[in-house]
């Protein structure tokens, strides 16, 4: 074999949502393991999230197959995993080349490349970094200076990051549809996920988007977008999906030709999506709603907007209301989402916010998701904590979850947030 690439298994209760228990497959893993295969690099996939494999499984499979690079996605909760895995690869394959990839390493690189048996982590996208490695590891083609996006360790143990121009993906039309055949789409309950544009427009203080991805938002373009659509119903059978934007809405010119061109096909779809409150109006949801989509998602995280306005989230709790109350009055499924424990928060506030997550929950059917305020590497909150007041009591990245108070705050204790923890999550469950 030539790749193998593994979605790392994780304990958090969210990951699980929405991961094998939603069942999103990796879509990012398949990205790069569709442009491998459009190459003729011999690729396997494993998602462990669906695929639990114990150590001898995954022992035995690693001297059967022999993989010479073996890619790894990351995240703060599987920062155990991480380890655990590739020490186990190195142990077995010490040859092959362990590459790290997705934002937490891309936020973590040295401490990855110090602490885990990780060879090399992958900055940012990593379709045609992926690639280049693969090329030069597997075929001999190329230099290894001169692949983008690398970051390692040379033979006198200095980092070195690979100053080739990396750049963004601009032209996303140019990537392949995923090959869902990688996986076994039959192991999640949401198997068809799209994702029509890389970035978000948003500069929240709590979300490492813009830090991951840049302040440039790239779009597919919405003949594309609605082509890969009709690939999966024709391939598939499959009328359902979920697309797994940040904000699909992000243009909301984009997303009405997608909605046209959806409706045109007397096709009944039924799909969600992420939208920002700001934008939504009665014929933009009408226009949704008639192109089949059914599930919405829209970011409340405070139901002050002082707080609001601190977290640079651009909109107002009034703009959120008007858009819960109209995409109820069209019939759909409606999930909001909040944190509590800003550092702006007191009990006060968080009582405004639950008390309105209540509210939308008994007036409008909505399903409330609430989480502890966590700051996430990459994070602009993460980056100016001391100035915010935000003492993290546990630095160990497997902490960093949102069903977890690891912090304290100018107003809140941890022993506050737990209680909150307690109480958000038997909202959710109720």
């Amino acid at each position: 074999m030539g790749v193998l690439l593994i979605n790392l298994p994780s304990s958090a209760w969210y990951r699980k949502e929405f991961t094998k228990g939603s069942g999103m497959p990796p879509l990012g893993l398949l990205y790069i393991a569709t442009v491998l295969q459009k190459n003729d690099i011999d690729v396997k996939l494993i998602d462990m999230t669906t695929t639990p494999m114990n150590k001898e499984e995954f022992t035995s499979l690693l001297a059967e197959k022999k993989p010479k690079i073996i890619g790894i996605s990351t995240y703060c909760e599987s920062w155990i995993s991480l380890k655990v895995i590739s020490a186990e690869i190195k142990r077995i394959l010490p040859n092959a080349i362990v590459v790290a990839g997705g934002a937490f390493a891309t936020f973590l690189k040295e401490e990855i490349l110090n602490v885990t048996d990780v060879d090399i982590v992958s900055i940012g996208e990593g379709e045609y970094s992926f690639l280049k490695l693969s090329e030069y590891f597997i075929r001999g083609i190329g230099d290894f200076e001169d692949i983008p996006g690398i970051f390692y360790k040379n033979q006198v143990g200095k980092f070195v990051y690979d100053q080739v121009e990396v750049g963004r993906i601009k032209n996303l039309d140019e990537l392949p549809f995923p090959n869902r055949d990688l996986v076994d789409v039959n192991a999640y309950t949401m198997p068809y996920t799209i994702s029509t544009a890389r970035g978000c427009p948003g500069a929240c203080i709590f979300c490492s988007s813009r830090a991951y991805w840049g302040n440039r938002v790239y779009m597919r373009s919405a003949q594309n977008v609605f082509d890969e659509i009709m690939y999966l119903y024709k391939k598939y059978n499959t009328t359902y999906f979920q697309i797994v934007d940040d904000t699909f809405t992000a243009s909301r010119k984009r997303a009405v030709e997608v909605c046209e061109k959806l409706s045109n096909t007397g096709i009944q779809f039924l799909w969600g999506c992420e939208s920002r409150a700001d934008v939504i109006t009665p014929e933009f949801i009408k226009t949704l709603r008639r192109a089949g989509c059914n599930k919405i998602q829209f970011g409340l995280e405070s139901a002050n907007n002082n707080i609001l306005k601190e977290l640079k989230k651009h909109v107002t709790v009034e703009q959120i209301e008007n858009a819960v109350q109209l995409a109820h009055s069209e019939g759909m499924y409606i999930t909001l989402s909040y944190i509590v424990g800003h550092a702006f928060d007191t009990k006060e506030t968080i009582q405004e916010t639950l008390d309105f997550a209540n509210r939308m929950k008994e007036m409008y059917g909505a399903s409330v998701l609430g989480s502890i305020n966590t700051p996430f590497m990459g994070t602009e909150q993460y980056e100016r904590r001391k100035e915010l007041g935000i003492e993290i009591h546990n630095t160990d990245w497997d902490e960093f979850r949102l069903d977890n108070p690891n912090i304290n705050t100018r107003n809140l204790s941890i022993d506050d947030l737990r209680h909150y923890n307690m109480i958000i999550t038997e909202m959710a469950r109720g």
